[in-house]
């Protein structure tokens, strides 16, 4: 499919959908926020703070950790969802590759916004004993995007699916330790998005890997 069109049709599905439910035969993809202004250092474990999201929020360790983690995983989310193009022949998944690039990019964008206006590095320590403490960073490796790579047809859909599927739980698992410990009203609230929307993206995926079993 030409790039012109695929991005048509991401468009009309984003702009039909707009940025409240989605029918659920289309892909899910959270919009999101714009950076807010730079907050408050709080120490690990503070609570937020009084007032108005941004200006006078505080952010925690465990912030700045799932927004490092996330950017890290929305990289590799990005390099698998990029190979579609070229290799995948359903129109659906097409399509929702799309939305996740295009939903994942603007996610990214502002998870390293918010990571720069706290002087906060904005990628994930490569270092695997460095998130030992958050449940690992989850990893989908350079050798398994290489062996994606290198299928075309139905075979390539069928792998791209169940490997986007284990990638995007975890990013739901991400979001709920952020849910449970972070402290930032924003990216919470990001948190609180990646849930309803990844769970809702598997969801959609395993009904295109069962068609594509029955087609079979």
């Amino acid at each position: 499919m030409a790039r012109w069109r695929r991005t048509a049709l991401v468009v009309a599905m984003l702009t039909l959908g707009g940025c409240g439910s989605v029918p659920a035969a289309a892909p899910v993809g959270a919009p999101a926020a714009p950076p807010g202004p730079a907050p408050t250092s709080a120490a690990p474990g503070a609570s937020t703070t009084s007032g108005s999201p941004g200006a006078s929020a505080a952010f925690n360790a465990a912030d700045v950790m799932f927004l490092q983690m996330m950017v890290t995983h929305h990289g590799q989310g990005l390099d698998l969802v990029r190979l579609v193009p070229d290799r995948a022949r359903r129109t659906e998944v097409t399509v929702l590759a799309a939305a996740i690039e295009v939903t994942q990019r603007a996610e990214q964008e502002t998870m390293r916004g918010w990571l720069r206006d706290w002087g906060r590095p904005t990628e994930a320590d490569p270092n695997a004993h460095a998130h030992a403490d958050h449940g690992g960073l989850p990893v989908t490796g350079p050798e398994q995007i290489a062996a994606l790579g290198s299928k075309t047809g139905a075979e390539f859909e069928t792998a791209f699916l169940n490997l986007l599927i284990g990638h995007q739980h975890g990013a739901v698992e991400m979001a709920r330790t952020e849910l449970r410990s972070g402290t930032y009203p924003e990216a919470r609230e990001l948190a609180r998005r990646i849930e309803l929307s990844r769970t809702a993206q598997i969801d959609q995926m395993l009904k295109l890997v069962g068609q594509a079993g029955s087609a079979g």
